[in-house]
Formats: C-alpha cells, sequence, structure tokens
C-alpha cells in the first residue's frame, strides 16, 4: 500500500502547510476551522477545528509517514473521497518544525496533547481543551534554512495563506472558516451552506452582484456556481476557482472550457472570474496525479469540456453585455465639412498636446520595426495617414471606424486606438505624478486578501500612477482619484486591473511597476462594441492622424488596416488581376 500511496511530499512553504492542515480538519468532519498565522506562517501557524478528533492511541502514530485511516485497500486509489489519503503531510511538516496536536474526541473527557521537535517525538500526555483538534507548527524551518531561501516576504506569504483559505471558504460554503494573521481577522465565512455567502465571503458584495449564477450539466457531470464576466472580468486567472467533488483543482482543461464559453464577453487579455463546482462519480476522476492534489485527470476530458461550455453559455445567455442596436433605419453619416476644408498643417489642441507629450518621450518609446521590402499593411497605412486627414464614413460592428484616405478603405479598431492615446499621455509623465481626477463621490471597494495586500504593497507607485487611495480597514480600499486621462467612468475597472497587473509582481524595480499599471489601466479605453457618437469617431481618426502614434496597441496588436481601391475593384471583378 505504501508503494502505491508514497509521492515523497515535501512541504515548500507555509501555504503548503495550512492547506494540508485545514484537509484533515475536513475530512475529520469539522463544520468550523480556524486558521491563525504570524510572520507569514513561518513564525507560527495554528488550525483549530471542531471535528472528531484523534483516539488517544493513535496519536503518535498520527506523526508516522504513511499512517493512514483515509483508505484500507489499494483498489479504493481509483475512488478516493476524501481530501487526503497518504498520511505524508504530517510526518513531512513534524521533520522541519516543532509541531504540536492538541486533541479530545467528541464524548472523552479530557484531551490528549503530542509534541514532536524536528521529527523526534516527546511525550504525550492528558490536557485540557475543546472537543476537536488544534494543530499547531512554529518556527518552520528552523532545521532546513535553505528552504527559506526560496520563500518571499512575510507579507505574500501571507498573501499565499490567503489564497489557500480563500479556496477554502468556496469549496465548503456548509463550513465556517476564519482566518487571523498577525492577530487581525482577514476573511470570515459564515458556514451557512450558501455559495453566495461564501463568495460575499471573500470577494465582497460589489462582485457577487455582477455575477452570474450557473446550473446545468449533461452526461453525468453537475454544475453550479458563478462566472463573472465584463467589468467582472480580471487580468489573469487567478480568481477562477474550479472544484471537484468538494476538492479544490486547477485544471487547463476546465479553464479552456470556460473561457472558450466567454469569448465573446471577455476582452483579448482579460480572464472570466469564477466558483464552480463540478460533482461527478469518484471513479471518473483521478486524484493521484501530483503530491500537491491541484492536478486531476478526467476519464472523459471531451465530455466534461462539453457540459461546463454548454452550462456557462446557457447562464450568460440571460444577460447580455450590452443591448441590441435598433432596428430603425439610419441616415448616411456625410463626410464633415471641416476635413474637407483642414489644412495639413493644422492640429486640434487635443492632438497638440498628445504630440507634445511623444516628443518629451521618443527617446525611450521603442521605435516600430525597420521597414522591410514588403512592409506590413498596417504599416503602410500608419505611414499614409502621416500625410494628410482622413473623411471617417462610419463605423463597423460599433467596433471598426471606416475611414477613406486617398484610394484607400481604413479600417481603424477603436479600442485599440484608445488605448495606445491613452498609454502614451500617461507614459509622457511616467517621471512625475500623472493628472488626477478627484472623484466625486469616493468609492469604497472591499478587494480578497491578496489584491489588499497588494495595493498595501505598491500603494505609493499608484499613486504615482495617478490612483489616489487609502486603507479603509476590513480588506477596503477607498479610492478617491483617477488618472485624468482615464476619466471617472473607468475608476473601479482600471483600478482593479492595475492590481490584477501588480499581484505577485514583488520583484519589479519602479519604472517597471509604473508601466505595468498604467498598461493594465489602459486595457479599459473605448471597448469594442461600444456605441460612439459621430464627432468621437472622428475626433479619435483626427489625434491619430496629428500625434503620429506607433501603430500598434501597446500589446502589440495593429490599429489600421488597409484596403485600396484596386484590392476592392478587383475583388468585384471590375478589373483584371
Amino acid at each position: 500500500m505504501v508503494s502505491l500511496i508514497a509521492a515523497g511530499e515535501v512541504v515548500e512553504r507555509p501555504a503548503a502547510c495550512v492547506k494540508e492542515l485545514v484537509e484533515n480538519s475536513l475530512d475529520a468532519g469539522a463544520t468550523a476551522v480556524t486558521v491563525s498565522i504570524t510572520g507569514g506562517g513561518l513564525d507560527m501557524i495554528r488550525v483549530t477545528d471542531n471535528g472528531s478528533g484523534i483516539q488517544p492511541g493513535d496519536l503518535r502514530l498520527a506523526f508516522a509517514p504513511h499512517a493512514t485511516s483515509k483508505l484500507g485497500r489499494a483498489e479504493e486509489l481509483m475512488s478516493v473521497a476524501t481530501l487526503g489519503f497518504r498520511g505524508e503531510a504530517l510526518a513531512s511538516i513534524s521533520r522541519v518544525s516543532r509541531m504540536s496536536i492538541l486533541s479530545r474526541r467528541k464524548g472523552s473527557d479530557l484531551g490528549m496533547l503530542a509534541e514532536n521537535d524536528g521529527g523526534e517525538m516527546g511525550a504525550i500526555r492528558e490536557a485540557a481543551c475543546a472537543e476537536g483538534t488544534q494543530v499547531q507548527v512554529k518556527d518552520l524551518f528552523f532545521n532546513a534554512p535553505v528552504r527559506k531561501d526560496f520563500l518571499r516576504r512575510p507579507q505574500r506569504e501571507t498573501a499565499l495563506v490567503a489564497e489557500i483559505v480563500q479556496a477554502m471558504i468556496l469549496a465548503r460554503p456548509d463550513v465556517a472558516f476564519r482566518l487571523m494573521a498577525d492577530g487581525k481577522q482577514l476573511y470570515f465565512s459564515p458556514g451557512d451552506g450558501s455559495l453566495s455567502g461564501a463568495v460575499l465571503a471573500v470577494f465582497g458584495v460589489d462582485v457577487l452582484k455582477g455575477l452570474k449564477e450557473v446550473d446545468g450539466g449533461e452526461q453525468g457531470l453537475l454544475i453550479q456556481g458563478f462566472v463573472g464576466v465584463g467589468e467582472q472580468a480580471r487580468g489573469n486567472r487567478a480568481q477562477q476557482h474550479f472544484f471537484l467533488n468538494g476538492r479544490a483543482v486547477r485544471s487547463r482543461v476546465l479553464s479552456q472550457a470556460l473561457e472558450e464559453a466567454c469569448r465573446h464577453r471577455v476582452m483579448i487579455g482579460r480572464y472570466p472570474l469564477c466558483a464552480l463546482h463540478l460533482t461527478l462519480p469518484f471513479n471518473r476522476v483521478d486524484v493521484n496525479v501530483h503530491p500537491n492534489k491541484w492536478e486531476v485527470r478526467f476519464a472523459d476530458e471531451g465530455a466534461v469540456t462539453t457540459a461546463l461550455m454548454n452550462a456557462a453559455a446557457d447562464a450568460l445567455k440571460e444577460a447580455p453585455l450590452f443591448s441590441p442596436p435598433p432596428l430603425t433605419p439610419q441616415a448616411p453619416m456625410p463626410p464633415p465639412a471641416s476635413i474637407l476644408r483642414r489644412e495639413p498643417e493644422a492640429r486640434p489642441p487635443e492632438a497638440s498636446r498628445a504630440l507634445m507629450a511623444r516628443d518629451s518621450v521618443a527617446e525611450r518609446k521603442v521605435s516600430p520595426p525597420a521597414p522591410t521590402a514588403q512592409p506590413a499593411p498596417e504599416q503602410v497605412a500608419h505611414e499614409a495617414l502621416k500625410r494628410s486627414p482622413l473623411n471617417v464614413i462610419g463605423v463597423a460592428f460599433n467596433t471598426y471606424i471606416l475611414a477613406l484616405h486617398g484610394e484607400s478603405l481604413l479600417l481603424i479598431d477603436q479600442h485599440a486606438l484608445h488605448e495606445r492615446m491613452l498609454f502614451d499621455r500617461m507614459m509622457a509623465r511616467v517621471g512625475e505624478k500623472q493628472d488626477v481626477q478627484t472623484l466625486l463621490a469616493p468609492r469604497v471597494m472591499q478587494l480578497d486578501y491578496p489584491a489588499y495586500q497588494t495595493f498595501l504593497a505598491f500603494q505609493d507607485d499608484l499613486a504615482q500612477a495617478g490612483f489616489l487611495a487609502e486603507d479603509f480597514g476590513d480588506r477596503s480600499v477607498r479610492l478617491t482619484g483617477v488618472p485624468l486621462a482615464l476619466g471617472e467612468p473607468l475608476a473601479e475597472a482600471s483600478f482593479l486591473s492595475a492590481l490584477d497587473e501588480l499581484q505577485g509582481q514583488g520583484t519589479l524595480r519602479g519604472r517597471e511597476r509604473l508601466e505595468k499599471v498604467i498598461m493594465s489601466a489602459c486595457k479599459h479605453a473605448v471597448k469594442g462594441g461600444e456605441r460612439l457618437p459621430e464627432g468621437a469617431l472622428q475626433a479619435l481618426a483626427d489625434e491619430m492622424v496629428f500625434s503620429g502614434i506607433t501603430p500598434t496597441c501597446p500589446h502589440g496588436r495593429p490599429i489600421v488596416l488597409a484596403l485600396s481601391r484596386g484590392e476592392l475593384e478587383r475583388r468585384f471583378g471590375r478589373i483584371q488581376k
């Protein structure tokens, strides 16, 4: 049996310890679990539960490797129903810490205390305690200092522990969780069995209001939970939470299926947020893939992918992101007379400001690729734009501005263009504080703890980029100002995007951090599918002409594509090829 389950598990960091200890509490039937840490978990980790407790005679055995009561026969590996099953965690943790277990079985008069110092077993004695189990880990890696070299600052280790606990809260809404770090409460969930209550405890009321409920399934797979698209989408996959038969898992298959279902409702570079519970027979999934038990293998990946895509798509059908355009016919938009009379040297005030901004950063701006014998179409279009103004004639799909330039029809991606303008404008002042627009009504946002910790760590960089915010307590932030270039409508979305971009980037230098903040904020430029007034379309095109911007968005996508009159006439058969 040992040869089948042994994985040589090594404790890498405090978050891994917390995961293993909390899973033991849940396997013991706990309905309330409290996690307390100090110093990011290196100084102390304490997990207290009200589970079934440990038999006094089993306490010494609990520290031995592979001494598990969760498997009885080898065949049970094919249908594992518990979170843990190898019996390696307590043995591994005890070897690199000073560990104690205080446990009292239900109905017993007294509890028992067992201590282990770096793998050396101490005495076991009676002790007073409540029913359940308390495991305490002190001085983690005190006898393995080389492992400490791979750890981050205590604040970051605390954030990683918080990520584990928030996953547990969402995985088990029927269990009341509490997370304390250095004496402060970071999370508390009611344990009332409601997933919406768990989501509220982790993400706050604003996020909960914007999520869409998922309830479906097929081919023996049941899918329930919430998904967030549009403004609820995030800058990375960190907030994609999948739970398989109550176990938190990470799966490329599930992420790809969800993202495909949400493809038309999430911007490029953004990812849907979710908390989705999948239930399927235990023998149709293999959890014995990796020692950390995050990875799983499905017996039928195709069936799982199809079921998840259909369930998510059905949930999103009921709430489109924007209303369809009116059915009443609209008169064609005539070319503005001002375009026909404009002198090539004229420059709109806004374009002049952008031009000065461009000149001030010309030396550090990345130049477009050197022209080749056959330059890219967008490069040709950009060079042509420098010579004369455009005649905007309309917009396609509320996304692509249509403009005539000489003998060419130009298609301009309004989002990519606006994003490049915002990025250049803000980067032009990267060495000084951005102009700030003070919000008429400050926004108070409750964050999950990793995002909150990111805010505390990068508060000065955010302020330098134009985001004025202060700690408001209880994982909340009070946003009072945003970069003037973005404006108030983009306040919350751009601020959250900046936090997503910075999360886990503790090694970035000052200028790199500012560029990350600015680039993420600019993702919330005018979006494809957003209907703009006629004057705004012409203004965007004019500023593009006169500012001489780089012909790609900050992420490298082209801004303009050109289709010549000759190409059109060849396609319609009006001229010979």
